[in-house]
Order: C-alpha cells, then sequence, then structure tokens
C-alpha cells in the first residue's frame, strides 16, 4: 500500500473512529490523489472529517485550493445526502437478496423471522452490502466504514451468536472472515472487536486490498450493455469493466463459491436489461 492509500486510511479512521494517527508527508499533487480516492469511494465525509481532527499536525498540509476542493466536495455531499431519500440505488445492490435461489430462501427466512433481533438482522444486512459491492464494484470502503461504525456504536446488543449461525447457514463464513480482515488491518480492529471472526487464515489481505484500490476502480454501471438511439447494435459501456468484473468474480470464488457464480450470470442478465426493447 502506498503512502497516498496509506494516509487516506489514516484520515478514514480518524475521521469515522476519532482515533489518533499520524499523517505521512506528501506533496500537493499526492493530496490531490488522495482526495480523488476519497471522492471515487464515495468516502468524502469520513476523511474530511480526519482532516479536520489532524489539522494542526505538522505534515497535513493542503492549498488553499485544495481546502475548497474539500469543502465544495462536503457542500455537494450534504445537498446529495437531502436528496437520498429520492434517489434509487441500483436494484441489484441491494443486501436483502442473494443471486443464489437456495442462500436466497434461506436469507429471507432469516429477514423475515420476527422473533429474531433487529440489531442483529441489520448487522448482517451490512455484511451482505459489503459482499455485494465486493463481487461487482470493487473494494467497498465506504460500506466498510459503515460496517465499522455499526460494530463500535452496537456491539453489546448485537447476539453474536444468532449472527454466526445465519452466517454458517448461509455459507457466508470465509467471506466474513475476508470483511474481518479488512476491519483488522485497513480500519485498526482487533480481534475481540470482531466475534464473528474465526481462526485468522488469510494471508494475502494486503495485496487483495492493494488490487481493490486502484484507482481503476470500476462500477457495476460500467459494464452494463447499452444500444444507441435508433441503432440496432449492442455495444458494452466498458469493455474494461467487464473483464475486471471476471477477475473479481474468478478472485472470490473460494470465498463465496455457492454466490460468486450465481452473482456472475445474474449481473450479465441484468446489465442485459439495459438494453431496449
Amino acid at each position: 500500500m502506498d503512502i497516498i492509500q496509506r494516509n487516506l486510511f489514516s484520515l478514514l479512521r480518524s475521521g469515522a473512529f476519532q482515533s489518533t494517527e499520524d499523517i505521512e508527508p506528501m506533496s500537493a499533487f499526492k493530496w490531490g490523489r488522495l482526495y480523488q480516492l476519497a471522492v471515487m469511494h464515495n468516502v468524502v465525509p469520513f476523511v474530511y472529517d480526519g482532516i479536520i481532527h489532524n489539522k494542526n499536525q505538522f505534515f497535513l498540509h493542503l492549498t488553499e485550493k485544495q481546502q475548497k476542493d474539500w469543502e465544495k466536495a462536503m457542500s455537494d455531499y450534504r445537498a446529495q445526502e437531502k436528496e437520498q431519500d429520492d434517489l434509487e440505488e441500483d436494484e441489484y445492490l441491494r443486501p436483502d437478496r442473494l443471486t443464489n435461489p437456495l442462500l436466497n430462501r434461506r436469507l429471507q427466512d432469516i429477514l423475515d423471522d420476527e422473533h429474531s433481533d433487529m440489531t442483529s438482522r441489520q448487522l448482517l444486512l451490512i455484511l451482505l452490502r459489503v459482499v455485494r459491492h465486493l463481487f461487482n464494484e470493487g473494494m467497498p470502503i465506504r460500506q466498510l466504514t459503515e460496517l465499522g461504525i455499526f460494530l463500535r456504536k452496537n456491539s453489546q446488543r448485537i447476539d453474536y451468536q444468532a449472527v454466526g449461525k445465519w452466517i454458517e447457514r448461509l455459507r457466508l463464513t470465509q467471506m466474513t472472515q475476508l470483511i474481518g480482515e479488512f476491519l483488522i488491518r485497513l480500519f485498526g480492529f482487533s480481534e475481540e472487536d470482531i466475534p464473528f471472526l474465526k481462526e485468522r487464515k488469510e494471508k494475502r489481505i494486503d495485496h487483495i486490498a492493494q488490487e481493490l484500490i486502484e484507482f481503476t476502480n470500476t462500477r457495476s454501471q460500467d459494464w452494463y450493455f447499452s444500444q444507441q438511439d435508433g441503432g440496432i447494435f449492442v455495444h458494452n459501456t466498458n469493455s474494461s469493466a467487464t473483464f475486471s468484473h471476471v477477475r473479481r468474480s474468478a478472485r472470490y470464488f473460494k470465498y463465496y463459491p455457492s454466490e460468486s457464480v450465481t452473482n456472475f450470470f445474474s449481473s450479465f442478465v441484468h446489465s442485459l436489461s439495459h438494453i431496449e426493447e
């Protein structure tokens, strides 16, 4: 992980969890790249809070233009937040469904159980949201941050025994292991903070994180198929995004084999839905 990414996560941790972090010295150009990463991964408010929290650190130096860029980004975020209720998230990224029919039936049974704890079900949905974004959009930095905040605020209210049973029932064990490793390596969590984490076996987490956080990160919409107005030819929005999606599906097959295959084919079919009849 390079210095830009290290500072990004330092500011994320500081802004989201009010931790004390040492900011490394960077040039104005690299601070500009960090800003681009924060916007790309939709973590502007957390990073901005980290900047404010560490504003007196010697090595946190932003130009006047960069300060204005951050203030404008925060203003845009607040405006978008007010309209959030009117914005619809891509249906395909909803966390309350799985593409594997058997696992989806099990998930719906869990969500329909009125006797289970609401906070615990919320945790399950947040975990599934991370998985959906990991499969379809790359490094889910925003979703991991929200997961970390939820765990910090609600740890005492969560029925981890029930969550553990749901994870096994949905065959999510290996995927939640990976998510737990992300929280430990990138967000400063300890093993004690993540009761659903079992024996740590993942050795390639830094390599995986590096691959996922690259500036070439793509979005699910990037590889939707579309049709030109009045045309008969169908084309792909971004061919490189398609190959990235294939590589991600292959990379995470071992973590969630029962879902990764159906997710890929389901997302392919979903992309075709953007073609006009």
